[in-house]
């Protein structure tokens, strides 16, 4: 299997599972603070709004995370093609959810606005990085599996 070929195979899924989560997690944010204001929001809107933004955000959310992946699992590839499992874990879990944290950070002076509302707060913020986190987990362990075929 040619190493471009392998990279694809671990970053794809690792991408998915960053922006899926990274927007059904900005959602969720969003209406919680609409009901924090007392709007009633019934249980089949937050479904749809969250099935609506999944989509809705995927030609401009979805490319930032692309790109911030991609930047961040590519360097860490090149990082960890020595090392124990244990530490290519820690490094592909910090180098999601730091890819994250940039993405977002870079977007405000750019922008002058922060898109992903869901992320306006510490715990939003938070909650992004952790979809990178998470991201990073997916990548770490199909690395893991690839080297063990």
């Amino acid at each position: 299997m040619t190493s471009t070929f392998a990279f694809f195979k671990r970053f794809i899924p690792c991408w998915v599972v960053t922006y899926c989560l990274a927007s059904i997690l900005h959602t969720q944010m969003v209406l919680t603070g609409l009901v924090q204001v007392d709007v009633a929001i019934p249980v089949a809107d937050w479904v749809s709004m969250t099935a609506y933004d999944l989509w809705g955000l995927l030609p401009a959310y979805g490319s930032a995370t692309l790109g911030a992946m991609l930047i961040a699992m590519l360097i860490v590839s090149w990082l960890v093609q020595h090392q124990s499992r244990m530490l290519t874990l820690v490094l592909c879990m910090c180098a999601g959810a730091l890819a994250m944290l940039v993405m977002l950070l870079a977007m405000q002076p750019i922008m002058q606005v922060t898109l992903i509302a869901g992320a306006r707060s510490s715990v939003g913020m938070a909650l992004q990085c952790l979809a990178g986190l998470l991201g990073g987990l997916v990548y770490a362990m199909l690395w893991h599996h690839q080297r063990h075929e």
